[in-house]
């Protein structure tokens, strides 16, 4: 996977972003149990942060995963009725799919 402004990022730098990758989705986690009020903007933060990595990296096929996977957990957080185990599973999947973007570079 190439990247936009450059012919290539070490491996350390494509493990140090996926890892805190992983950590800020982590945290949707953290908040939804915790109640955070700002869930929705941090959603928002996220997701602004995926769509910059998707120019930044030549707009791998798997991002449009995440975003998916991030938008259906964003719709269910913002349900009255949120169900939990639905929200879970789908950060969790978001989980796999930012090692499958980075998979993807080859």
């Amino acid at each position: 996977m190439g990247c936009k402004y450059c012919n290539n990022l070490t491996e350390e730098q494509y493990d140090d972003f996926r890892n805190e990758l992983h950590k800020k989705i982590h945290w949707l986690l953290i908040y939804k149990e915790k109640g955070y009020v700002h869930l929705d903007e941090y959603f928002s933060s996220l997701m602004f942060k995926v769509g910059g990595m998707n120019s930044l990296l030549n707009y791998p096929p798997s991002i449009m995963e995440l975003l998916c996977l991030l938008e259906s957990a964003r719709q269910e957080n913002l349900k009255p009725d949120c169900n939990f185990k639905l929200y879970r599973k789908a950060i969790l999947d978001a989980h796999s799919a930012v090692d499958r973007i980075f998979e993807e570079r080859g």
